[in-house]
């Protein structure tokens, strides 16, 4: 196996707190080799103060600046109002076509609540190997659970554990397994309408090109 580039560091390092901002909730630590900014919500349940030793690895921002995170991994974040709204809504459909599957309500159901929940942990896996510079879950591995079904699991995992989140490419792809989604519940809601329109074009441009 190969393993991935990790965003932090490779070991845990120690500095000292120089500047804290109890009002805004971060500061500076300085190990002796280098100053780096850190963030509160990086560090679950710690409090700080100026002169206080920080264990933390050298990590980067969303910007990709480099930052003092913890050698733990960040405290999950509360999921809005907005967030949870948008993943109603990009359910609608697809639920809707489960309902039109030739077998009982239930079964595609609890299938697709499985899927979602196994690929949040495996979210969260390669979340914690990131951290710990250990083996990665190779993104092709995270693609194929969220086409199998699982991406609303992972949608609530960029956003719960702020994992493959700004990743412009790895996004791009994410949300075109979800317009895929889209259109095969609608295709069903449709009775196949869309497929069997999309098989009788293709079957004209080879009867065309023939």
């Amino acid at each position: 196996m190969r393993t991935l580039k990790s965003e932090f560091g490779s070991k845990p390092t120690t500095g000292k707190i120089v500047i804290w901002n109890e009002a805004k909730g971060f500061g500076w630590v300085d190990s002796g080799d280098q100053k780096l900014f850190f963030h509160s919500r990086e560090f679950a349940g710690r409090a700080f103060a100026v002169g206080q030793q920080l264990s933390y690895m050298v990590g980067s921002d969303k910007k990709g600046r480099p930052c003092a995170r913890s050698p733990e991994g960040a405290a999950p974040e509360r999921i809005s109002v907005s967030a949870w709204t948008l993943l109603i809504a990009l359910m609608v459909v697809p639920v809707m076509g489960l309902t039109h599957l030739p077998v009982p309500w239930w079964w595609p159901t609890v299938q697709a609540i499985a899927l979602s929940a196994a690929t949040y942990r495996l979210y969260s896996y390669d979340k914690r190997q990131a951290v710990r510079g250990g083996w990665r879950v190779p993104e092709t591995s995270l693609h194929l659970a969220e086409i199998a079904g699982g991406w609303p699991g992972a949608f609530l995992a960029q956003r719960r554990l702020r994992h493959k989140c700004s990743k412009g490419r790895y996004l791009a792809i994410y949300w075109c397994i979800i317009v895929l989604h889209q259109l095969a519940g609608l295709d069903f809601v449709l009775d196949h309408r869309l497929s069997g329109d999309l098989w009788n074009m293709m079957g004209e441009v080879k009867v065309f090109e023939g």
